[in-house]
């Protein structure tokens, strides 16, 4: 039985596709539905990290993500609630995404994990192996891959 879904969105095409099909299962299971955006790390060399501007800069560009995730995750929570789904909550993770993700649903004890394949970082995802790809071969919860 799923009773809880975690949904992950970076607010691309693939990850609302994720969402609709993450809201349509919650409202079909009534299950609660918790969306997850995660803010990566700013990559910066351990040599330079204690300057005052990379420091200023590092800030600057930590408020600017921390409000762009919390615009992507109330739109996403709007619809939700207008898709049907009763319990919503949602999440602002930091670091890598695929950790993050991987970390939330073992803390909320998710059934089921939706994400899309390939997110905003299409290049990334070829050099490296995309998020969707790591939290499936990492997780110890279902996975739900939407292309």
């Amino acid at each position: 039985m799923i009773k809880s879904i975690l949904v992950a969105t970076d607010a691309s095409p693939v990850a609302n596709r994720a969402l609709d099909l993450a809201i349509d299962m919650a409202v079909r299971y009534e299950a609660g539905l918790e969306i997850v955006h995660v803010i990566r790390d700013l990559q910066i060399p351990a040599s330079l990290r204690d300057m005052a501007q990379v420091m200023n800069m590092a800030n600057a560009r930590g408020d600017v993500m921390m409000f762009v995730a919390e615009q992507v995750l109330s739109d996403a929570r709007e619809r939700a609630k207008a898709g049907g789904v009763r319990e919503v909550a949602t999440h602002v993770g930091k670091g890598d995404p695929a950790g993050a993700v991987i970390a939330q649903a073992r803390r909320r004890k998710s059934d089921l994990i939706v994400i899309g394949t390939r997110g905003l970082s299409t290049t990334e995802g070829m050099l490296l192996g995309s998020v969707s790809r790591k939290v499936a071969n990492l997780s110890r919860t279902n996975c739900l891959i939407v292309r």
